[in-house]
């Protein structure tokens, strides 16, 4: 039996972004000069990239604490890693002492003040963007990248940032010898439900779906609209093993869910292949990652559906 220690901890809920039509665009350039109002920090990497952070005038600690004003489950960071403070007009962002460092536009810092643009890096994997704005500015800031990174109907990660995603985590493990697993899951006969249903109903099945697969997994995980009525869920540090074991609540879970529309209530399966980084031999790129979990779905198809398959590491 695995070790329950190797086990992704209980899901936290990932935020879901209200989306809005955007009216008008915004020149990033112009900020710089104006809106010294307010700092902000956007995180531009993990599950709530685009969530943004107000600075105020009392000190801000950044790290995997629980007592930090921002808290990371991020094991690349020490437990207060990093605090800003405001001093006269200008925030201040110093390192706490940290293992693995702090930096500001990828050079290392002890301390620095942030200028708008800025882009900080906490350990191997918090990223973030310093901003200085008004509070209008900063409205629309959230509203364009979260229309950017997000897809329109399920509020998940559209299939450019997985891209973006997927070869950070790629790089950083093959960098660091750790572990990247791959789930891609695929609803079994959604046509069917368009069909029978209507169109509407199949929108109202994949947000449900997106929905309850975001709440079977951590913070740091990434979870992607691929394509149509696909998804990929990206987890980093757990064995092979213990992300077969997520796969298989999830599909448990799907297909326990009941969807009500319309006075009816739809029910739904879905079929899910699982690969690691050390299934893909020496070709460890997100290509082939991707593309052994496309294989392992399709046997999970051809094998009956509502079933989890898993690349085995040769």
């Amino acid at each position: 039996m695995d070790d329950p220690r190797d086990l992704p901890p209980e899901p936290v809920p990932t935020r879901q972004p209200t989306l809005t039509n955007l009216t008008r665009p915004i020149d990033l350039a112009s900020l710089s000069s104006g809106g010294k109002d307010r700092g902000l920090l956007m995180e531009m990497s993990g599950a709530d990239a685009g969530h943004v952070h107000m600075l105020r005038d009392d000190v801000v600690t950044i790290g995997r604490g629980d007592d930090c004003v921002i808290a990371f489950a991020d094991t690349t960071l020490s437990r207060v890693h990093a605090r800003i403070t405001f001093e006269g007009d200008d925030w201040v962002v110093a390192d706490c002492g940290s293992l693995n460092g702090t930096y500001v536009n990828n050079a290392k810092i002890q301390r620095h003040v942030l200028a708008h643009g800025d882009r900080l890096r906490l350990g191997a994997g918090v990223r973030m963007l310093f901003q200085r704005v008004t509070s209008e500015e900063e409205d629309v800031l959230v509203q364009l990248y979260e229309a950017s990174v997000r897809d329109g109907l399920t509020g998940m990660f559209n299939r450019r940032h997985l891209s973006d995603r997927l070869a950070q985590e790629v790089a950083y493990a093959v960098r660091h010898d750790t572990g990247v697993c791959v789930l891609l899951l695929d609803i079994d006969f959604f046509k069917k439900v368009n069909d029978t249903h209507g169109h509407l109903a199949g929108d109202e099945v994949l947000r449900r779906l997106a929905g309850l697969v975001g709440e079977q997994i951590r913070r740091e995980d990434l979870l992607a609209r691929y394509g149509g009525e696909e998804f990929v869920l990206v987890i980093r540090e757990v064995p092979l093993a213990s992300a077969g074991l997520l796969a298989e609540r999830i599909r448990a879970a799907v297909e326990r869910m009941e969807v009500p529309y319309e006075g009816k209530i739809l029910r739904m399966t879905v079929s899910i292949g699982v690969a690691s980084l050390a299934s893909c031999g020496a070709d460890r790129t997100p290509t082939h990652l991707l593309a052994l979990a496309d294989q392992a779905l399709y046997r999970a198809k051809e094998t009956g559906r509502n079933r989890v398959e898993i690349v085995e590491v040769s």
